[in-house]
């Protein structure tokens, strides 16, 4: 077994990242991302999303009530109306596939640093 040094490991860790970059899983995760980039209603709704959701978060630092509740329920429904759009649903089913990818990896690494280290 060869041994490395800390910068031997970075550069094949960055190979191994440039690799996952070209699969297919996530080729088809920037297509389905640029796809749903494209669709105007859809940037819009994610916009006052990301806002309703900040708006949510500083208030809630402040503590909860029923005041919450509704901006709550409005993050809710309207995170419903974007999961309608096949854009968003396609974009969110690439983005579980490049998760169950980059979860494979860290098993397969994790796994084999257990058996080799316990030889």
């Amino acid at each position: 077994m060869t041994t490395l040094d800390r910068n031997e490991i970075w550069a094949q860790a960055f190979e191994l990242g440039q690799l996952i970059l070209e699969s297919p899983e996530v080729l088809t995760y920037k297509e389905a991302e640029r796809k749903m980039q494209e669709n105007a209603d859809i940037n819009s709704k994610t916009t006052k999303f990301r806002e309703m959701q900040w708006q949510y978060d500083r208030l809630a630092e402040h503590g909860t009530g029923p005041h919450l509740n509704g901006l709550r329920q409005d993050i809710e429904a309207l995170a419903k109306d974007l999961d309608s759009y096949p854009e968003v649903q396609a974009y969110k089913a690439a983005m579980k596939r490049v998760d169950e990818l980059l979860k494979s990896v860290t098993d397969l690494i994790a796994a084999t640093i257990t058996e080799k280290a316990a030889e």
